[in-house]
């Protein structure tokens, strides 16, 4: 026998705890190597025959750390932004209303547990009230207001208690803010999707301040499964993760590590997004800083990804021009005018399919 396959099954550490949690490994590439060919060597000496030359198979092991998904944060969406507005006075204010305030106030010192059952309560009241009309599309956004900022009064009482009833404990999950990055959880990270696969996230910025925001991340798909929730913890699952508050007009870009195994091939082209900007780094000590890019790989652009679904780009372009004409003969537009919009249509077609500045 000249080769020994040994196949793969060799773990990752994602989430950096050494142990034996299906999300880490408790030993070393030192320590697995040692086992096979301690193994294989003893037992080809006790038969008397020659040890043969080992393969082995471990494609995640092997090709997971050389890559690294990059993804700005583009917007965050918090269900308490927009904070209860005072009732007006002289004015009847409905029940449910009144009675949410006395909550938020807690008028009658009620215990935590109380105040989110009769928070409950009230909200599941307005969803009927506005059902059969007694309500308004305001009134109901004032209800939506209140209710999470009791929430959010209960989630910070928690954090400062020494016993939080077992129905409260999900509400931090449940207030995390959301923060919206530039990339789609389908093509970049379809393992995540596809087989609940945990990866370290974190901050590439602002590593020297304490990031105090809960957060779930969801992509800028249309598909409410393009998120997020689940993040690596020392043996466990973390349903947030700890990131720092946006500044305006300031840049925040999170890392998402050990994705070289999967991603790329396995991601298709849900939602149309398609592949990302690419750089190749290489570490090298002689240069600068350490490192050099040997090359950049531009990603999909709109008429790549219309192409692969049977568009012609140039086509759509006569047959926007044949509409901005006739809409300019009929003065429905000024030329001028027509010939921007072709122009920011073919800008379209020709840029990225991700969100650009």
């Amino acid at each position: 026998m000249e080769l020994m396959d040994v196949g793969g099954g060799l773990g990752i550490d994602y989430d950096g705890s050494r142990s034996n949690y299906e999300s880490s490994m408790n030993y070393t590439m030192r320590e697995y190597a040692r086992d096979v060919v301690y193994n294989i060597k003893t037992v080809c000496q006790d038969s008397g025959i020659d040890v043969p030359d080992i393969v082995t198979e471990s494609g995640r092991a092997v090709v997971a750390p050389h890559s690294i998904l990059i993804t700005e944060v583009c917007d965050r969406i918090s269900k308490t932004s927009v904070p209860p507005k005072p009732a007006p006075k002289r004015k009847k204010v409905n029940p449910v209303l009144r009675d949410l305030q006395a909550i938020l106030d807690n008028e009658h010192g009620s215990s935590p547990l109380e105040r989110y059952h009769d928070a409950q309560q009230k909200k599941e009241e307005s969803n009927s009230l506005f059902s059969l009309g007694y309500i308004d599309l305001a009134e109901r956004a004032q209800v939506d207001s209140l209710y999470w900022a009791i929430c959010q009064q209960l989630c910070d009482q928690a954090k400062s208690g020494v016993y939080t009833p077992e129905e409260l404990e999900n509400l931090p999950q449940t207030m995390a803010e959301q923060y919206v990055c530039n990339f789609s959880i389908f093509q970049s990270l379809i393992d995540h999707w596809a087989c609940k696969q945990l990866f370290p996230i974190a901050p590439l910025q602002r590593l020297d301040e304490s990031p105090d925001v809960d957060a779930t991340l969801v992509d800028i798909t249309c598909d409410s499964e393009g998120k997020v929730s689940s993040f690596t913890d020392v043996e466990d699952i973390r349903h947030t993760i700890r990131l720092h508050k946006l500044k305006s007009k300031e840049p925040y870009y999170l890392g998402v590590f050990l994705v070289g195994a999967y991603q790329d091939i396995m991601g298709d082209l849900h939602n149309l997004f398609g592949r990302v900007n690419e750089v190749h780094v290489f570490l090298e000590d002689d240069e600068e800083d350490g490192f050099y890019i040997e090359d950049s790989i531009k990603g999909f652009t709109v008429n790549d990804v219309i192409g692969f679904t049977q568009y012609d780009g140039h086509i759509l372009t006569r047959r926007m021009k044949k509409i901005i004409d006739r809409a300019t003969k009929d003065d429905q537009i000024k030329p001028r005018e027509g010939t921007r919009m072709l122009d920011e249509y073919v800008k379209l077609l020709s840029g990225h399919t991700y969100l650009a500045h």
